[in-house]
Protein backbone atom coordinates (compact mmCIF):
# COMPACT_ATOMS: atom_id res chain seq x y z
CA UNK A 1 0.00 0.00 0.00
CA UNK A 2 2.91 2.17 1.20
CA UNK A 3 6.31 1.97 -0.68
CA UNK A 4 9.71 4.34 0.47
CA UNK A 5 12.72 3.83 -0.99
CA UNK A 6 15.96 5.81 -1.29
CA UNK A 7 14.14 8.46 -0.24
CA UNK A 8 16.06 11.67 1.35
CA UNK A 9 14.37 14.79 2.72
CA UNK A 10 16.04 18.10 4.08
CA UNK A 11 14.26 21.34 5.92
CA UNK A 12 16.65 23.62 3.93
CA UNK A 13 20.29 22.40 5.18
CA UNK A 14 18.67 20.34 8.26
CA UNK A 15 18.90 16.89 6.79
CA UNK A 16 15.74 14.68 7.86
CA UNK A 17 15.81 11.38 5.94
CA UNK A 18 18.67 9.84 3.78
CA UNK A 19 17.69 6.77 1.76
CA UNK A 20 14.59 5.71 3.72
CA UNK A 21 13.25 2.40 2.89
CA UNK A 22 10.06 1.28 4.26
CA UNK A 23 7.26 -0.54 3.53
CA UNK A 24 3.61 -0.51 4.82
CA UNK A 25 1.15 -3.16 3.43
CA UNK A 26 -2.59 -3.80 3.74
CA UNK A 27 -4.38 -5.91 6.35
CA UNK A 28 -1.93 -4.34 9.17
CA UNK A 29 -1.81 -1.69 12.68
CA UNK A 30 1.41 -0.44 12.64
CA UNK A 31 2.88 1.53 15.34
CA UNK A 32 5.16 4.00 14.04
CA UNK A 33 7.57 5.18 17.19
CA UNK A 34 10.09 8.02 17.39
CA UNK A 35 11.48 10.31 20.06
CA UNK A 36 10.41 14.06 19.33
CA UNK A 37 12.32 15.37 16.49
CA UNK A 38 12.08 11.76 14.77
CA UNK A 39 10.40 12.76 11.63
CA UNK A 40 7.05 10.86 12.73
CA UNK A 41 5.32 13.83 11.48
CA UNK A 42 7.07 14.45 8.48
CA UNK A 43 6.64 10.99 7.04
CA UNK A 44 3.03 11.37 7.49
CA UNK A 45 3.40 14.59 5.55
CA UNK A 46 5.33 12.82 2.71
CA UNK A 47 3.14 10.09 1.98
CA UNK A 48 0.36 12.53 2.13
CA UNK A 49 2.00 14.40 -0.38
CA UNK A 50 2.22 17.67 1.88
CA UNK A 51 6.13 17.22 1.63
CA UNK A 52 7.89 16.11 -1.73
CA UNK A 53 11.25 14.35 -1.27
CA UNK A 54 14.82 15.49 -2.15
CA UNK A 55 15.50 12.15 -3.74
CA UNK A 56 13.92 8.84 -3.96
CA UNK A 57 10.09 8.32 -3.97
CA UNK A 58 7.38 7.41 -1.75
CA UNK A 59 4.06 5.33 -3.42
CA UNK A 60 0.91 5.54 -2.15
CA UNK A 61 -1.84 2.94 -3.65
CA UNK A 62 0.89 3.05 -6.76
CA UNK A 63 1.00 6.66 -6.73
CA UNK A 64 3.26 9.25 -6.74
CA UNK A 65 2.61 10.51 -3.11
CA UNK A 66 3.49 14.37 -4.12
CA UNK A 67 1.19 14.44 -7.30
CA UNK A 68 -1.54 14.36 -5.07
CA UNK A 69 -3.69 12.24 -7.42
CA UNK A 70 -7.59 12.59 -6.49
CA UNK A 71 -7.77 8.57 -6.73
CA UNK A 72 -5.19 8.43 -4.07
CA UNK A 73 -6.82 11.38 -1.72
CA UNK A 74 -9.47 10.43 -1.69
CA UNK A 75 -8.44 6.57 -0.23
CA UNK A 76 -5.86 8.37 2.94
CA UNK A 77 -7.34 9.87 5.67
CA UNK A 78 -5.22 11.68 7.86
CA UNK A 79 -5.95 12.53 11.69
CA UNK A 80 -2.99 15.12 12.76
CA UNK A 81 -2.14 16.06 16.21
CA UNK A 82 -3.36 19.44 15.80
CA UNK A 83 -5.72 20.23 13.49
CA UNK A 84 -8.56 23.12 12.49
CA UNK A 85 -12.29 22.58 12.62
CA UNK A 86 -14.66 24.83 10.88
CA UNK A 87 -17.33 26.75 12.69
CA UNK A 88 -20.64 24.42 11.52
CA UNK A 89 -22.29 21.76 12.80
CA UNK A 90 -21.37 17.95 12.70
CA UNK A 91 -24.28 17.63 9.85
CA UNK A 92 -23.00 20.33 7.53
CA UNK A 93 -19.29 19.06 7.97
CA UNK A 94 -20.43 15.96 6.71
CA UNK A 95 -22.55 17.27 3.52
CA UNK A 96 -19.66 19.47 2.80
CA UNK A 97 -16.97 16.32 2.86
CA UNK A 98 -18.32 12.96 2.85
CA UNK A 99 -18.78 13.67 -0.91
CA UNK A 100 -15.12 13.24 -1.48
CA UNK A 101 -14.72 10.03 -0.26
CA UNK A 102 -16.59 7.94 -2.37
CA UNK A 103 -17.01 5.00 -0.47
CA UNK A 104 -18.40 6.76 3.06
CA UNK A 105 -20.90 4.84 4.64
CA UNK A 106 -23.72 7.09 6.46
CA UNK A 107 -24.69 4.70 8.68
CA UNK A 108 -21.34 3.74 9.97
CA UNK A 109 -20.78 7.43 11.10
CA UNK A 110 -24.16 7.54 12.75
CA UNK A 111 -23.36 4.88 14.62
CA UNK A 112 -19.79 5.72 15.59
CA UNK A 113 -21.53 9.41 16.39
CA UNK A 114 -23.37 7.60 18.80
CA UNK A 115 -21.17 5.89 20.25
CA UNK A 116 -18.47 8.80 20.89
CA UNK A 117 -21.89 10.35 22.44
CA UNK A 118 -22.07 12.84 20.22
CA UNK A 119 -24.96 14.29 17.85
CA UNK A 120 -24.80 16.22 13.53
CA UNK A 121 -26.46 19.10 15.79
CA UNK A 122 -23.46 19.86 17.60
CA UNK A 123 -21.01 22.81 16.43
CA UNK A 124 -17.54 22.04 16.01
CA UNK A 125 -15.62 24.91 17.73
CA UNK A 126 -18.11 23.69 20.82
CA UNK A 127 -16.22 20.65 21.31
CA UNK A 128 -13.68 19.84 23.82
CA UNK A 129 -10.13 18.90 22.35
CA UNK A 130 -11.46 15.33 23.74
CA UNK A 131 -14.52 15.76 22.25
CA UNK A 132 -12.79 17.13 18.58
CA UNK A 133 -10.65 14.08 18.81
CA UNK A 134 -13.55 11.43 18.82
CA UNK A 135 -15.68 13.01 16.35
CA UNK A 136 -12.13 13.33 13.60
CA UNK A 137 -11.93 9.60 14.25
CA UNK A 138 -15.89 8.94 13.57
CA UNK A 139 -14.94 10.63 10.47
CA UNK A 140 -12.40 8.91 9.29
CA UNK A 141 -13.38 5.49 10.08
CA UNK A 142 -16.68 6.52 8.36
CA UNK A 143 -15.06 7.18 5.06
CA UNK A 144 -13.70 3.63 4.69
CA UNK A 145 -10.79 4.95 3.17
CA UNK A 146 -7.79 2.29 2.81
CA UNK A 147 -5.30 3.71 4.33
CA UNK A 148 -5.88 5.62 7.60
CA UNK A 149 -2.73 7.57 9.51
CA UNK A 150 -3.43 8.72 13.10
CA UNK A 151 -0.78 11.60 14.37
CA UNK A 152 -1.28 10.70 18.69
CA UNK A 153 -4.83 10.08 18.49
CA UNK A 154 -5.24 9.61 22.41
CA UNK A 155 -3.96 12.84 23.47
CA UNK A 156 -7.03 14.34 24.92
CA UNK A 157 -8.97 11.12 25.75
CA UNK A 158 -10.34 10.12 28.76
CA UNK A 159 -9.84 6.53 29.59
CA UNK A 160 -13.12 4.96 27.87
CA UNK A 161 -12.59 7.42 24.57
CA UNK A 162 -9.36 5.61 24.51
CA UNK A 163 -11.25 2.22 24.64
CA UNK A 164 -13.22 2.98 22.47
CA UNK A 165 -10.39 3.97 20.17
CA UNK A 166 -8.94 0.62 20.55
CA UNK A 167 -12.39 -1.18 19.69
CA UNK A 168 -13.03 0.80 16.66
CA UNK A 169 -9.81 0.43 15.50
CA UNK A 170 -9.45 -3.31 15.94
CA UNK A 171 -13.07 -3.89 14.72
CA UNK A 172 -12.68 -2.02 11.20
CA UNK A 173 -9.01 -3.19 10.02
CA UNK A 174 -9.61 -5.40 7.11
CA UNK A 175 -7.11 -7.45 4.82
CA UNK A 176 -7.42 -4.67 2.30
CA UNK A 177 -6.98 -1.60 4.87
CA UNK A 178 -3.67 -0.44 6.74
CA UNK A 179 -4.32 1.93 9.58
CA UNK A 180 -0.75 3.68 10.89
CA UNK A 181 -0.52 4.94 14.62
CA UNK A 182 1.93 7.40 15.55
CA UNK A 183 2.32 7.84 19.26
CA UNK A 184 3.96 8.89 22.42
CA UNK A 185 1.59 6.70 24.25
CA UNK A 186 2.40 3.26 23.94
CA UNK A 187 0.44 1.66 26.58
CA UNK A 188 -2.41 3.38 25.32
CA UNK A 189 -2.71 1.36 21.92
CA UNK A 190 0.07 -1.63 21.88
CA UNK A 191 -2.55 -4.13 22.63
CA UNK A 192 -3.30 -3.32 18.80
CA UNK A 193 -0.75 -3.20 17.08
CA UNK A 194 0.19 -6.00 14.56
CA UNK A 195 3.53 -4.21 13.29
CA UNK A 196 6.33 -1.60 14.59
CA UNK A 197 8.37 0.90 13.18
CA UNK A 198 10.50 2.67 15.59
CA UNK A 199 12.42 5.57 13.90
CA UNK A 200 14.76 7.68 15.56
CA UNK A 201 17.36 10.39 13.81
CA UNK A 202 15.80 10.05 10.44
CA UNK A 203 16.40 6.19 10.06
CA UNK A 204 14.63 2.87 10.45
CA UNK A 205 15.45 0.94 13.59
CA UNK A 206 12.88 -1.49 13.69
CA UNK A 207 10.49 -2.70 11.47
CA UNK A 208 9.11 -5.93 12.26
CA UNK A 209 5.83 -8.05 13.17
CA UNK A 210 5.07 -8.32 17.10
CA UNK A 211 5.05 -12.54 16.42
CA UNK A 212 8.44 -11.78 14.93
CA UNK A 213 10.07 -10.13 17.71
CA UNK A 214 8.33 -12.03 20.34
CA UNK A 215 9.77 -14.99 18.67
CA UNK A 216 13.41 -13.74 19.26
CA UNK A 217 13.37 -11.73 22.56
CA UNK A 218 11.07 -11.83 25.94
CA UNK A 219 11.06 -9.35 28.32
CA UNK A 220 10.35 -10.56 32.19
CA UNK A 221 11.54 -9.35 35.87
CA UNK A 222 14.61 -10.59 37.38
CA UNK A 223 15.63 -10.15 41.02
CA UNK A 224 19.24 -8.67 41.43
CA UNK A 225 20.99 -11.70 42.91
CA UNK A 226 20.16 -13.35 39.31
CA UNK A 227 23.58 -13.54 36.68
CA UNK A 228 22.78 -11.28 34.04
CA UNK A 229 25.63 -11.71 31.86
CA UNK A 230 23.51 -13.33 28.94
CA UNK A 231 20.62 -10.22 29.33
CA UNK A 232 20.96 -8.03 26.14
CA UNK A 233 19.09 -4.87 28.51
CA UNK A 234 18.20 -4.07 31.96
CA UNK A 235 16.52 -0.99 34.27
CA UNK A 236 16.83 -1.22 37.82
CA UNK A 237 13.59 -1.63 39.59
CA UNK A 238 12.97 -2.34 43.14
CA UNK A 239 14.07 -5.57 43.95
CA UNK A 240 15.91 -6.74 40.73
CA UNK A 241 15.39 -5.52 37.32
CA UNK A 242 13.28 -5.49 34.13
CA UNK A 243 15.57 -7.13 31.34
CA UNK A 244 15.24 -7.92 27.69
CA UNK A 245 17.15 -11.26 27.07
CA UNK A 246 16.98 -13.69 23.40
CA UNK A 247 13.87 -15.93 23.59
CA UNK A 248 14.90 -19.57 24.44
CA UNK A 249 11.51 -21.44 24.32
CA UNK A 250 8.99 -22.34 21.73
CA UNK A 251 5.98 -20.01 22.81
CA UNK A 252 5.81 -16.04 21.81
CA UNK A 253 7.96 -14.11 24.51
CA UNK A 254 6.57 -11.74 27.03
CA UNK A 255 6.46 -7.65 25.24
CA UNK A 256 6.30 -4.71 26.64
CA UNK A 257 6.58 -1.85 24.13
CA UNK A 258 7.66 0.83 26.29
CA UNK A 259 10.30 -0.85 27.37
CA UNK A 260 11.25 -2.37 23.76
CA UNK A 261 11.58 0.82 22.81
CA UNK A 262 13.53 2.18 25.37
CA UNK A 263 16.17 -0.94 24.77
CA UNK A 264 16.30 -0.31 20.82
CA UNK A 265 16.97 3.62 21.77
CA UNK A 266 19.58 2.92 24.33
CA UNK A 267 21.30 -0.07 23.34
CA UNK A 268 24.37 -1.01 21.69
CA UNK A 269 24.85 -2.16 18.32
CA UNK A 270 25.29 -5.69 19.35
CA UNK A 271 21.80 -5.66 20.13
CA UNK A 272 20.66 -3.85 17.19
CA UNK A 273 22.19 -5.83 14.66
CA UNK A 274 19.27 -8.47 16.48
CA UNK A 275 16.90 -6.66 14.82
CA UNK A 276 16.25 -8.03 11.43
CA UNK A 277 15.37 -4.04 9.75
CA UNK A 278 18.54 -3.05 11.13
CA UNK A 279 20.96 -5.93 9.84
CA UNK A 280 19.20 -5.86 6.71
CA UNK A 281 20.24 -2.01 6.52
CA UNK A 282 24.10 -2.29 7.87
CA UNK A 283 24.75 -5.14 5.41
CA UNK A 284 24.19 -3.16 2.29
Amino acid sequence: MIEIGNLSFAYGNSRLFQDLNVDFTAGRIYGLLGKNGAGKTSLYKLICGMLKPTTGYCSVLDYDSSKKHPAMLKDLFLIPESYYLPPISIGRYEKLHAPFYDKFDFDSFQDYLREMELEKSHMLTNLSYGLSKRFLLAFGLATKSRILLLDEPTNGLDIPSKGILRKLLAGSIDDDRLFIIATHQIKEVENIFDNLVFIDQGRIMLDSSIAAISSQLTIRTASSSESLDQVIYKEDIPGGYTVLERNQGEDEGTMDLEFLFKAVMDSSEDFLSLLPRYSEEQSE
